[in-house]
Formats: C-alpha cells, structure tokens, sequence
C-alpha cells in the first residue's frame, strides 16, 4: 500500500530535500537525505542516538525489523492531508529555506490522528517558486501552493 503524504522539507545548499524538523548533525550528512535517485529509507535515529553516542558516523545504522515502530518514534514523517500541513508552524531551528510538497510513502506505515510514520518514501511534487530544489529530484513543480494541492490532494480514507 502506499499514500500521499504531506511535508515539509528543509533545502540545503546543493538543492538537497532534508528534514525540516530533525537537525542534521550529529548524523551522517546523507543519512537523513530524502534521495532524488530513488526510495528514501527510514532509520531508527534514538536507536542509533542510544548505543552509538560519539561513534555514530563511523558505524552502520540498521532499521528495526518492523520499521517504523509502534513503540519508538523512527520513520518518514508527513502529515495525512494538505489542510494538516497548512495549520502545521513553520520550522524554526533552521535557516535553509523551507519548501513543502507530497511524498508517496509506502511499506509500512504506523497512521496517527495527523500524520503518517513511512518506512519508504520519495517526493513526488513540491512549491518551488525560486528554484532552490535540486533538479535532478524528478519531481512535479509548481509556483503556488493551490495548484499543488489542486492536483496532488486526495481525500483520506
């Protein structure tokens, strides 16, 4: 099974989609990259926070055999519609710029009231007016946030 969810990304330097809630570092500069070659995979970071420490960027992070967990907080996070995102703050800690968009995600997926927690996912459209996102991500662009929402939006089952 697999859904469109709703998120928002921050844009690194070279057009790199990242988190926009998650800071980047202590963590391997690729491993909270949402790949423009292909699925973006989830780890367990509180996993690899927990029993790595110091040493994390040197060891090899692997996910939970049932990823995302009920009993952690691991996964792709989105939000289930676009009304969600829109009524979601903007994050604050950093000063890259901000885009949203859809993913489709799949695997397995734990659904809360809000928001999905993906194993697997990839960007499929995002609201980039100025440019910022990388093109070699092939996703749908588009100006304004109504045409995206206008053609990406589904009702949640």
């Amino acid at each position: 099974m697999s859904v469109i969810g709703w998120r928002q990304w921050a844009v690194d330097g070279a057009g790199w989609l990242r988190p926009a809630w998650t800071p980047w570092s202590p963590f391997p500069a690729d491993l909270l990259l949402w790949r423009p070659d292909g699925l973006t995979r989830a780890f367990c970071l509180r996993g690899a926070r927990d029993g790595l420490g110091s040493q994390m960027s040197q060891a090899p992070l692997t996910p939970h055999l049932r990823m995302p967990n009920e009993n952690c907080v691991c996964g792709l996070y989105a939000w289930l519609s676009a009304q969600e995102l829109a009524a979601a703050a903007a994050p604050r800690w950093t000063s890259q710029p901000i885009i949203v968009g859809a993913a489709r995600l799949g695997g397995r997926l734990v659904i809360s009231e809000r928001g999905y927690r993906a194993q697997l996912g990839y960007p499929v459209a995002v609201v980039d007016p100025d440019g910022v996102v990388s093109a070699a991500y092939p996703v749908a662009r588009y100006r304004t946030w109504d045409a995206l929402v206008a053609e990406w939006d589904q009702p949640v089952k």
